[in-house]
């Protein structure tokens, strides 16, 4: 799959690798998206040994008049309404996202247990920046995770930590009640902190996928990281939004 556009431009690099990284949800092989100065900038800043001139010579893209045989797809960002991706149950037919998705204000009182953000999908920098957003606001107004609730957040790698330690996001994670993780594989394969252990649990999760037994024997809702953090306050799944805690 490939993602190019006004769009794009307003997706910051490590909101790219996650969009590329869904694309094999879709069963395709993997995701490109269009080098432009968000990336370079993103390379030059982390990968200042590279030489960015030589970067951009060697930038690929398609050639004028190219055709796609799976079609053009044009979405308007602005339209997009916050969604979950329904538990998964391939043993009674009952698929995954994308088929089985639904607006977040379209299904009711979700009550959860879990709330788990990480792994590769939602574990990088800007992801953990959206979950400090939401318990900074939760913090303001006095609110810790709702009780029976266990969020977790497990950092996608060291220097993501050393981000979060930097910026204060690490004790404020602390301060309001969030189960810290630190890197490496966990829930998102069925390991460790954040996997549910009956079929009665509910979770709302970051993680990519969520076919019955990925995660536990528990009912997996995907989300994202604004989403998962704010129903952590809530206790059930809400979208985040001015009024949301």
């Amino acid at each position: 799959m490939e993602f190019g556009g006004p769009g794009l431009k307003s997706l910051s690099a490590d909101e790219r690798a996650t969009l590329c990284n869904m694309a094999t949800e879709c069963s395709a092989r993997t995701g490109i998206c269009e080098a432009d100065d968000i990336l370079y900038d993103w390379m030059e800043g982390r990968m200042s040994h590279l030489d960015m001139t030589e970067q951009r010579s060697r930038a690929i893209e398609p050639d004028e008049g190219a055709e796609y045989h799976g079609g053009v797809h044009h979405i308007d960002l602005s339209t997009i309404r916050p969604m979950v991706a329904h538990p998964g149950n391939p043993d009674e037919g009952i698929p995954s996202d994308p088929t089985n998705g639904a607006y977040i204000d379209e299904i009711g009182d979700v009550s959860i247990d879990i709330a788990y953000g990480g792994s590769c999908t939602a574990g990088k920098i800007d992801d953990i920046a959206y979950y400090a957003r939401v318990c900074q606001a939760a913090k303001e107004r006095g609110l810790t995770v709702r009780e029976g609730v266990d969020f977790y957040i497990q950092y996608g790698s060291g220097i993501v930590k050393d981000v979060a330690v930097s910026k204060g996001w690490h004790q404020l994670f602390l301060d309001v009640g969030v189960k810290l993780i630190d890197p490496g594989c966990g829930a998102c394969i069925g390991a460790g902190p954040g996997v549910s252990m009956t079929p009665e649990q509910v979770t709302v999760s970051a993680i990519n996928r969520n076919f019955q037994g990925r995660s536990g024997p528990g009912k997996l809702y995907l989300a994202s990281p604004l989403t998962v953090a704010t129903s952590a306050f809530t206790g059930s799944i809400r979208a985040w939004g001015l009024n949301a805690l």
